[in-house]
């Protein structure tokens, strides 16, 4: 009983964590997208993006840079804590 309670709790805790390690692995290989640009590829929704993405602001993951050319646009890097943990 206890066993499969452990493993229902294991595996949320696994797909949590995929999860969030696809996120970061797409920011990544992306280069330094904008938001909507995650959001597309990742294909959910801008808002859905930017809940994502300020979840990995607050970890210390990601951060927004915002752009030279439109002050509105913003892109995402990674930092170097991910990049020391990754």
């Amino acid at each position: 009983m206890l066993e499969q309670k452990f493993e229902i709790v294991y595996t949320k805790f696994k797909l949590h964590f995929y999860q969030e390690t696809f996120a970061m692995e797409t920011i990544q290989a992306l280069g330094c997208p904008t938001i909507n640009e995650f959001a597309s590829f990742m294909r959910i929704s801008p808002p859905n993006a930017a809940y994502k993405i300020n979840s990995l602001i607050r970890k210390g993951y990601v951060q927004k840079i915002q752009s030279a050319h439109d002050k509105r646009e913003y892109h995402l890097q990674v930092t170097q804590k991910y990049k020391d943990h990754y």
